[in-house]
């Protein structure tokens, strides 16, 4: 199996102190496993071929697997990403690239009939969502959004408390999530004024919460705070703060409002990349989870202390004398990859995968929301309805 992996950043090699990422070390650890045979990194940055390469390097080595990573340069972007993929053929793809160009490069992956993962959101914008999803189900051409809390033990062990009502009916559920203010100013500079910390992060929770609950938004107001950012000359919030009503959709009185406070303004000397915290009270009791302590906490003269998820995507000891990736991270990536294998072998449907991953169809909840929460900035928190239009 062949997999074209579209743009190099900081979640597919890793940048600036972030490690070696997420996606190519993932699809090394599938190389390893036989699952693919050849990975192919492009990128409209020439200067990309060298992290791809440092990267592939490590990551090889920690896994103790050659892996055959070949990267490819696409100055002239769609055009040369055409010219490639007519001259070869890939069984899947992964679009990890700024939020206002994933419209353009999934659209150009599913139109060509490969099987496409793309990192959240799944596009700015709910009228790009929903030609997607035309695009996909009418080909039949499988798409999916990298939402890997829905692989986090955590979230799962959550899913079924709610289901076996276990605190009752919702009354809320409140979400505290933020970053490092490196992300906007150093790691993403170039195009963070192109998005907003919902859209880009809070987003992971709002997919979670429909993922949780099936429940449907209706209404949001949501309010931004600029100070540090516009400062700084980043014309972006630095915090937004979501007010989502959610109802039932099989007991119209049945409903419950969540609360997001999402920023990327914490100090490069916090402990850990994300602050992330989640509430839900119910009417006979509540659940926590404070998903950035996970009880695991490293303290050294070169990092001070930091606290560590392990559970994410880290490379643990293996059975073989080498390190192994695991972490429900590594998770959704394989999940997608096993499912295009299933795909091609007959083994799962198309309509399956619709409904039961985290496909456009799913996934454009989130970017529904979103896009009214935009909205609802622009006039001043106003609540919005939620309408698919």
């Amino acid at each position: 199996m062949r997999i074209l992996v579209v743009g190099s950043g900081m979640y597919v090699t890793g940048r600036k102190g972030t490690g070696n990422g997420t996606i190519l070390a993932s699809l090394i650890q599938l190389a390893k496993q036989q699952k693919l045979s050849e990975m192919v990194i492009v990128s409209k940055s020439a200067t990309s071929a060298l992290h791809v390469e440092e990267a592939t390097a490590n990551i090889s080595a920690r896994l103790g697997y050659k892996a055959n990573v070949r990267f490819v340069a696409i100055p002239d972007e769609l055009s040369d990403l055409a010219l490639l993929v007519k001259g070869e053929s890939f069984d899947a793809a992964i679009v990890s690239v700024p939020d206002h160009l994933h419209y353009a490069y999934v659209n150009f992956c599913i139109s060509a009939k490969i099987p496409t993962l793309v990192v959240k959101p799944l596009t700015p914008t709910y009228e790009e969502a929903k030609s997607l999803i035309e695009l996909s189900e009418s080909a039949k051409v499988y798409g999916a959004v990298e939402f890997h809390k829905r692989w986090d033990e955590s979230n799962l062990y959550a899913k079924r408390v709610l289901k076996e009502g276990k605190i009752g009916a919702l009354n809320y559920i409140q979400v505290d999530y933020s970053q490092k203010i490196k992300i906007p100013t150093e790691i993403f500079k170039g195009w963070s004024d192109q998005t907003n910390i919902l859209q880009y992060l809070g987003i992971h929770y709002i997919d979670l919460i429909y993922f949780l609950t099936s429940f449907t938004p209706i209404r949001v107001s949501a309010y931004g705070t600029k100070k540090t950012l516009i400062a700084k000359g980043i014309d972006t919030y630095d915090s937004i703060h979501a007010f989502i009503e959610w109802q039932n959709p099989h007991d119209a009185k049945d409903k419950f409002i969540s609360i997001i406070n999402a920023n990327w303004i914490d100090a490069n000397s916090g402990a850990a990349m994300s602050d992330q915290k989640i509430k839900f009270i119910g009417t006979e009791g509540r659940l926590e989870c404070d998903q950035k302590d996970r009880g695991i906490e490293l303290v050294n003269e070169h990092g001070g202390v930091q606290l560590i998820n392990p559970y994410f995507s880290e490379y643990l000891p293996g059975d073989d004398g080498h390190e192994t990736l695991n972490g429900y991270g590594f998770k959704s990536i394989e999940r997608f990859v096993l499912d295009v294998i299933d795909l091609q072998n007959n083994a799962v449907s198309f309509e399956h995968l619709i409904a039961n991953r985290p496909s456009f169809r799913s996934a454009s909840i989130s970017t529904l929301v979103s896009d009214f929460a935009n909205q609802s900035l622009a006039q001043n928190a106003a609540w919005v309805d939620i309408t698919k239009k």
